[in-house]
């Protein structure tokens, strides 16, 4: 038996998953970071190395993306 599949996509299909994982991925973004800041001090403990410096740095970084992204919206609106 045969599968048949669309030939083509549509575009608001793609487009509705889209926005949808990015808007899952954006509600994401805290628990992510404090997944990766916990996850670096607890490998700086163990002494893993570059391992806990990329862990924490990560963290570090999605702070600063939330950060400024609400500090952008703030700005925006006044």
């Amino acid at each position: 038996m045969k599968l048949r599949l669309p030939k083509r996509h549509s575009a608001a299909n793609m487009e509705a998953l889209l926005v949808h994982f990015s808007t899952s991925l954006d509600r994401s973004l805290p628990t992510l970071r404090t997944f990766f800041i916990v996850t670096g001090v607890i490998a700086a403990a163990a002494r893993t190395g570059i391992f806990s410096d990329f862990m924490f740095a990560t963290g570090l970084l999605l702070q600063f993306a939330i950060w400024f992204e609400h500090w952008w919206m703030q700005k925006r609106t006044r």
